[in-house]
């Protein structure tokens, strides 16, 4: 697994303020807060204009690839408010939606799921708001 994560500096703003408004907020896991600080701390930022576009944004559709059962799913990362599993928005403090943000087609992301680690591979960006011309939703 490529370690390097890029994600846009509003991206980086935006997340880093969610972060930070929710540190008391019981209904939120203080690991996935935790994990979510570390992601932002490492990762290479860029100005939304010059982001490649198989990178995962907040707001990307991403097809990924479980390689246990050879099953894929499209998944949208959101923010917690616009969160619906039903739906396939994955909200970004979640295990996986903090383990999608950053990685590029072809990586293979690992989260923590209640019975160990699980992996995933990113097969595709279907959607991608800074490819299409979108900086600033």
């Amino acid at each position: 697994m490529d370690n390097q994560i890029i994600i846009t500096e509003l991206d980086f703003v935006r997340l880093s303020k969610l972060v930070h408004s929710t540190q008391n907020d019981k209904s939120v896991e203080i690991r996935n807060l935790k994990f979510l600080s570390e992601e932002l701390g490492r990762a290479q930022r860029v100005e939304s204009k010059k982001m490649e576009a198989d990178y995962v944004t907040m707001n990307s559709e991403v097809e990924i690839l479980d390689p246990d059962t050879k099953r894929t799913m499209v998944l949208k990362l959101v923010y917690p408010q616009d969160s619906d599993f039903k739906k396939g928005r994955i909200s970004i403090l979640s295990p996986l939606g903090i383990a999608l943000l950053g990685y590029k087609v072809n990586s293979t992301i690992s989260f923590e799921v209640p019975k160990g680690t699980k992996k995933m591979k990113i097969t595709k960006i279907i959607y991608q708001p800074e490819a299409n011309g979108e900086y600033t939703t």
